[in-house]
């Protein structure tokens, strides 16, 4: 199996697993701080994703560094590939295989679990959804609040829910997302965030 198709399922994964992980547990008082959350524009987290799509479930560790529009994102752990590290700019994503950066989403990469996450899921929105945020330039609906859920929308065909928050500093952040979309779900359990300090 070669990089670049080791590749594609770590990243196919991770994108499905944010909308599989759901939990019951304390959250801290008052809602998601969304406008503070959506001034960051550097910012880190580190956490867990599961991803299951196709018949087949995967995880890893993940630690995701945003530097305004770019995402170094890496992932490792029992996908057995060590670590693999992506960029992500916008609909932009390349993989590091053997010193250089490789497109991800073009056609002559073609496997199936490329052309699932590229076909069917707004990479360059994850950003905003690790976050418990719709992507701005995107349409989104909000339905009524659930028990039990800090917040909830639907975008691009995928419907992100933030099951549990956490404190980071002086901010309520996200700790427990569950990302549900075309034939796929994705968990993510956020362990540690790394933000600015609200004004």
């Amino acid at each position: 199996m070669n990089r670049a198709f080791r590749g594609a399922w770590v990243l196919a994964a991770f994108c499905i697993l944010l909308a599989g992980c759901t939990a019951r547990e304390q959250m801290p008082s008052g809602p998601l701080d969304a406008a503070a959350l959506a001034a960051q524009e550097n910012w880190e987290l580190r956490g867990r994703v599961a991803v299951s799509a196709q018949g087949r479930s995967e995880q890893a560790k993940v630690r995701w560094r945003q530097e305004g529009p770019l995402a170094a994102v890496e992932l490792s752990g029992p996908w057995g590939m060590g670590a693999e590290r992506l960029r992500i700019a916008g609909e932009d994503v390349r993989l590091l295989s053997d010193g250089s950066w490789i497109p991800m989403c073009v056609e002559d990469l073609s496997v199936d679990e490329l052309e699932l996450l590229c076909a069917s899921a707004p990479l360059g929105s994850l950003s905003f959804w690790l976050r418990g945020l719709p992507d701005p330039n995107l349409p989104y609906t909000e339905p009524p609040p659930v028990e039990g859920t800090a917040r909830q929308f639907q975008q691009a065909g995928w419907m992100v829910s933030v099951s549990t928050l956490q404190r980071s500093g002086d901010l309520s952040a996200p700790r427990r997302l569950d990302i549900s979309g075309p034939g796929a779900t994705m968990k993510v359990v956020i362990t540690d965030w790394e933000l600015s300090a609200s004004p």
